[in-house]
């Protein structure tokens, strides 16, 4: 899954790209929007277990980070 906007890169803005199974990436969107809002994620963790970078993007400014993580507990 790809979080593309098509719009430039600005100050405070992110892109990710997730890839797995769609129960687990709609696990770890689940986890991001619960912090985003604040609320607690008591029944699940995240570890992170591969960080890659940063290295310089290609076509873009910045940098890109590759993230590989294990998904622990139930559902929030």
């Amino acid at each position: 899954m790809s979080a593309r906007s098509g719009h430039a890169q600005v100050p405070g803005t992110v892109e990710i790209r997730l890839s797995g199974e769609p129960e687990d990436t709609a696990t770890v969107i689940s986890v991001l929007e619960r912090l985003a809002a604040g609320l607690p994620v008591t029944t699940i963790g995240l570890e992170i277990l591969h960080k890659s970078g940063p290295r310089a993007n290609r076509r873009d400014p910045g940098v890109r980070v590759y993230l590989t993580l294990q998904i622990t507990g139930g559902a929030p």
